[in-house]
């Protein structure tokens, strides 16, 4: 190391960290290496800019009131976690060392949503299409609405009929840009919210981040901008997920939260509701779903046993945490668990002084192996609400 390589000092502060997202400032005329190595390990990560920052992830654990040195190196990457996106008639396919992680479909649906999501277990952290159980949702969604609070427009149900109607829809106007890179990917999306006589009431950018700290520990970022609303009631977002059959909750999986609350079988009320930084689904992954059948119909096997087996909550374990951030009006935000009918949400009001905006907020999803202990889902809410500080020299 000579005194003009570039050194980034990552500090854990109060707190351990594992494999965090990391951003530092670039000197102002300095060049930005594209890998740095640990000074300790040897270990090679890649690194990328975003506008005036350098990014990467810390390979492993920073242990609290420690710090990590790193160097610029153009030595071959021990660790690749390269991104990637597909770009679809209707979907963009998002990949990560050359896997898919998740579809993020734009078209066919009343809002843009995920599906599948996939752990490391090769499975679907959440719910597709034709379940028995509210058919009416599906997958990952930021929705808007609930159950027509305060008379606002309904985009959290796929069904006109009341009590979930009349339905609006979000309709995606285009992409302004999509970004790939060595650490992560970025998708920003502009977005019209329409009630159910198709006019207009509001415009939102949603940017769309997605990395994997390691094949376990895998996230995907919300920032969303809510430039101006006209809706009549004041109705909530809604980051939502729906668990798939296998997860078995409430009898085999479990949700659990920062607030320590019990699972009601119901809420429906937002006075039912509480406060919580984060909120966690996990249960049995049920190995990877049945493969689609290929070849001419005479040779199709009868893949009914294989679905038999999926759905009966066998497999490694997984989940999905929802987490909540310190800069959102109302944090931490109410939260809904449904046991009955396997849903976490979380949901997000504009503010009093500001109720036709603008107004912003940011969330972060965590998909993993094990349960929320295993996969330290409140170290991960944590260090989201805290990150890391770094420094860079030259």
């Amino acid at each position: 190391m000579t005194a003009t390589e570039p050194t980034v000092v990552v500090h854990a502060g109060s707190q351990d960290r594992h494999s965090p997202l990391v951003r530092v400032p670039l000197p102002r005329g300095g060049d930005a290496p594209s890998a740095v190595r640990d000074t300790d390990s040897g270990v090679v990560v890649a690194t990328q800019v975003d506008g005036n920052e350098l990014v990467l992830v810390v390979p492993g654990d920073v242990v609290a009131g420690q710090t990590r040195t790193f160097v610029a190196s153009d030595g071959p990457i021990t660790a690749p976690q390269a991104t990637g996106a597909a770009i679809k008639l209707d979907r963009v396919v998002l990949q990560v060392n050359g896997e898919r992680f998740a579809d993020y479909l734009i078209a066919g649906g009343r809002r843009p949503y995920f599906w599948p999501v996939l752990s490391s277990t090769g499975a679907t952290v959440v719910r597709g299409q034709g379940s028995s159980d509210h058919p009416h949702h599906t997958g990952l969604a930021l929705s808007y609405g609930g159950h027509s609070e305060d008379g606002s427009t309904n985009i959290w149900s796929d069904w006109d009929e009341p009590p979930y109607g009349p339905g609006g829809r979000m309709v995606h106007r285009g992409f302004r840009s999509i970004t790939t890179g060595p650490v992560f990917g970025e998708v920003v999306q502009d977005l019209t919210l329409v009630n159910s006589d198709g006019e207009p009431f509001a415009d939102e950018t949603r940017t769309i981040r997605w990395w994997w700290a390691d094949s376990d520990t895998r996230f995907i970022e919300f920032d969303t901008t809510i430039h101006h609303i006209s809706d009549h009631g004041r109705g909530p977002y809604l980051l939502m997920a729906r668990t798939p059959e296998p997860m078995g909750i409430p009898t085999t999986g479990v949700v659990t939260n920062s607030a320590g609350a019990a699972v009601p079988e119901r809420v429906y009320r937002v006075e039912d509701r509480y406060h919580a930084a984060w909120i966690d689904a996990s249960g049995p992954s049920g190995g990877r779903p049945p493969a689609a059948p290929a070849g001419p119909p005479e040779d199709l096997p009868d893949l009914r046993e294989e679905a038999t087996t999926y759905r009966a909550g066998t497999g490694p374990l997984h989940g999905i945490a929802v987490l909540d951030h310190p800069s959102n009006h109302g944090f931490p935000n109410l939260v809904g668990q449904y046991a009955m009918v396997q849903q976490i949400t979380q949901s997000h009001y504009p503010t009093v002084e500001q109720p036709n905006g603008p107004f912003s907020f940011r969330q972060r999803v965590l998909v993993h192996a094990g349960d929320a202990e295993e996969a330290r889902v409140p170290a991960a809410a944590a260090d989201f609400a805290d990150p890391c500080t770094v420094t860079m020299a030259t």
